[in-house]
């Protein structure tokens, strides 16, 4: 089944594909939402491309971002992390502290290189 939008205070989504989940509770079972905003959202088995919540429960799920004031996840991947904070068995690619690094590491990448350069031409 593949439905552009829901809108409502409770959604349960099973073996799905769904745009856009708007809910204060939203509960999602093997299945695919490209962007999740709720309250509570627990994920089993599913795929969410960006989900926006204040708790985030993952069990065997994987988010491309998931910003909340709570994260849990067991078996799960996130690519991109705005937590606080965190509890359970993740792989995160991109994380606050990585991403800082990241940027502090190219700063200083672009600064050498732009010194080592412009040391030739004089």
């Amino acid at each position: 089944m593949f439905t552009n939008d829901y809108q409502s205070e409770r959604v349960n989504v099973e073996r799905s594909a769904v745009r856009s989940v708007t809910a204060a509770n939203a509960q999602v079972d093997r299945s695919m939402v490209q962007r999740l905003t709720s309250d509570a959202l627990s994920a089993n088995q599913s795929v969410i491309g960006i989900a926006n919540a204040s708790t985030i429960e993952l069990k065997g799920s994987s988010a491309g971002v998931a910003a909340a004031d709570y994260v849990r996840i067991e078996d799960g991947r996130v690519f991109l992390l705005l937590a606080p904070r965190v509890n359970g068995n993740l792989q995160a690619v991109l994380t606050i502290p990585a991403a800082f690094a990241f940027g502090a590491g190219y700063y200083i990448a672009r600064r050498l290189l732009g010194a080592a350069f412009s040391r030739k031409d004089s």
